[in-house]
């Protein structure tokens, strides 16, 4: 009896699994998780209408500067690259904040003056958003609390990783204080020998002959 198509295309689907071990070696699953952990990260940051490749290449330069070598580390890089990228996106906000005001006075601006310099036309539009509560004092406040988080995490990030870049001692080094301290103290504290009277505070002090 002929098979039916369900079951070839159940055989089919069988035959292209993979047969060999199921367990990862090391190497490849810690590349699975990082490229795993990566891409979690980039939909987290990255809006749709970003480039979640330009995200990813400036998170790789970030992890190949500081070289993270602990998850606490690693998470600090993840997040230091993070808010770069934040301030990065409203350095555009505020940019399409100040084009869109521009455009909106333009026909106004073009009736009452014949000619304005571009920087007018800027200062215009930089006062027409600078209310206390316009959308671009809104945006400078963000902007001034992810700058504070971002100093704040990199000064994290470069205390955590101080120790590995302290200059180690040598096992062998000389210690100043302990070693040759006969040789110290003598030079300190001279002896008096039985040739040698000892110098009072009313005697000045008999030059030894030259040898």
């Amino acid at each position: 009896m002929p098979s039916s198509p369900r079951k070839i295309a159940s055989a089919r689907a069988n035959a292209a699994k993979p047969r060999g071990p199921a367990t990862a070696t090391p190497g490849k699953q810690s590349s699975t998780l990082n490229a795993l952990a990566h891409g979690l990260t980039a939909r987290t940051v990255v809006l749709f209408n970003e480039s979640a490749v330009e995200y990813q290449a400036q998170l790789s330069d970030y992890l190949d500067h500081f070289r993270p070598q602990t998850k606490p580390e690693t998470d600090l890089v993840h997040q230091l690259a993070a808010a770069h990228w934040r301030l990065a996106r409203y350095a555009g906000v505020e940019s399409g904040l100040l084009e869109h005001r521009m455009q909106a006075q333009e026909e106004r601006l073009s009736e009452d003056y014949e000619e304005m310099p571009e920087n007018h036309r800027l200062a215009i539009a930089f006062d027409a958003l600078s209310g206390s509560h316009s959308s671009l004092a809104l945006l400078n406040r963000y902007q001034s609390r992810l700058h504070h988080e971002y100093h704040r995490l990199l000064k994290t990030l470069l205390q955590m990783q101080s120790p590995r870049g302290a200059t180690p001692k040598l096992p062998n080094a000389a210690n100043p204080t302990n070693e040759h301290s006969g040789d110290a103290q003598v030079a300190l504290f001279p002896q008096v020998t039985n040739n040698q009277q000892p110098i009072t505070n009313n005697q000045s002090p008999t030059p030894s002959p030259l040898l």
